[in-house]
């Protein structure tokens, strides 16, 4: 298993795009990634589930957890911080 947090520094947190581009990109690893709202102190969600991660309530300035375990959880996890630490671009 691997993990890290990160704050979220983008003007919309995990809104609409912002969501729909996490999830996109948590789909494409066979590894299970989950993520929480250390901000709120949320409970894990499916981090390939939009209505999950829209569930979370993330705005700017909020920090993640994320966990991914499985055959590709680096990469995983590498890719979802590449795309969080750059704004979703």
């Amino acid at each position: 298993m691997v993990e890290t947090e990160l704050t979220l520094n983008n003007d919309q947190g995990l809104h609409a795009r912002p969501a729909d581009l996490f999830v996109r990109t948590a789909n494409k690893f066979k590894s299970d990634i989950t993520v929480r709202n250390l901000s709120t102190g949320s409970n894990d969600v499916n981090a390939k589930s939009i209505l999950r991660i829209l569930s979370l309530g993330v705005y700017s300035g909020h920090t993640i957890q994320i966990m991914a375990n499985g055959e590709d959880e680096n990469q995983a996890i590498e890719e979802i911080v590449t795309l969080v630490n750059h704004n979703f671009e």
